[in-house]
């Protein structure tokens, strides 16, 4: 009888061993998260597009003018600027300058809404790329 009370409390430590344990790794766990969020808040990361030394004429050369173009325009102005829904851009340097570009992309026309393009250096930096489209 005492061989089966001492077994049945074996069992018991054997849970409560287990269930330490799994509390013990949470709460390291949790720590190492938290220790990663706070730093994540303290230094976060830093950005290239950003704004750097050069002032706003340095950043303006980084932007990627064609992927935005890709990324933005190309579903109404065709992958190869051809025209399809929209008017082709191929040759648009030809027929309107960086100016007039970059008014159309800020205010829209025709069928083209306002706003694609929020941010003014991504702005110029296409309308500087289709004014060479000629």
């Amino acid at each position: 009888m005492a061989g089966s009370n001492f077994k049945k409390d074996m069992n018991q430590n054997d849970v409560i061993d287990s269930a330490k344990g799994f509390f013990v790794s949470f709460g390291v766990l949790f720590l190492v998260f938290l220790f990663f969020l706070v730093a994540s808040i303290v230094y976060p990361p830093k950005h290239e597009a950003e704004g750097g030394a050069g002032g706003g004429g340095g950043a303006a050369a980084n932007i990627n003018a064609e992927e935005i173009v890709k990324a933005n325009c190309t579903s109404c102005h065709g992958q190869n600027l051809e025209g399809m829904v929209g008017p082709a851009l191929a040759n648009i340097g030809s027929k309107l300058d960086e100016k007039a570009i970059s008014e159309t992309i800020k205010n829209g026309k025709g069928s083209m809404p306002p706003g694609l393009l929020q941010d003014p250096k991504e702005i110029a930096a296409v309308a500087k790329w289709l004014s060479e489209k000629k």
